[in-house]
């Protein structure tokens, strides 16, 4: 996990070189929310503001106590073995079928991860839960799918108060599933992101 933590400030750093910018607004989709998370928890000085869409941290699918027997032990004897993901279902990602559609003919969507990610994964969903009240310094929106079937809104809206320092942005677009792009009609979804986008002053 200390690996995604770098990436994110290995990338801050170049853009910083390449383009003058300190601070950054910072969007974290699905289980990217974790991470973008943890950075803005760990560099709050770098992120002007925080947008999380539908982020992972509580998932309302996951693997089974036996999945999890097996990656534990994978973890001592084969960190590299590959683990099928609990999302296989495109049903689970939205209700617009040509999204549907979309997801179940993809090559290249992500079907298996190592038994040390999920372990890392996991590991962070942990040290997320447990931020001190008032941590999360950065200005922070969330955005929620009201038809959603991956993650567990209300817990997330609660971990969310909690953390913050100021109040929190919280938007559910409620008649969107999982997937906001994936929508038949993503104007709204369109229109809000570029008012955050607009909402940020050059840094």
């Amino acid at each position: 996990a200390e690996r995604w933590l770098a990436d994110l400030d290995e990338l801050a750093d170049w853009t910083t070189r390449e383009f003058g910018l300190e601070r950054f607004g910072v969007i974290g989709v699905s289980w990217g929310g974790k991470p973008a998370a943890w950075w803005a928890l760990r560099r709050p000085e770098r992120v002007a503001q925080l947008l999380l869409i539908a982020p992972g941290l509580f998932p309302a699918v996951d693997v089974g106590w036996w999945r999890r027997v097996q990656i534990a032990a994978s973890l001592a004897l084969c960190p590299g073995r590959e683990f099928p993901l609990p999302l296989d279902d495109p049903a689970l990602f939205t209700d617009n079928p040509a999204g549907r559609a979309f997801i179940a003919s993809d090559r290249l969507k992500l079907t298996h991860a190592t038994a040390r990610f999920l372990y890392q994964s996991t590991r962070l969903d942990r040290i997320l839960r447990r931020a001190a009240p008032g941590s999360l310094r950065p200005e922070t929106w969330l955005w929620l799918a009201g038809h959603e079937r991956i993650i567990r809104n209300t817990a997330t809206v609660a971990w969310l108060q909690r953390i913050v320092v100021q109040p929190g942005h919280i938007y559910t677009f409620a008649t969107a599933a999982h997937t906001l792009e994936f929508e038949p009609d993503v104007e709204e979804f369109g229109q809000k992101l570029t008012a955050w986008g607009n909402s940020l002053n050059p840094q």
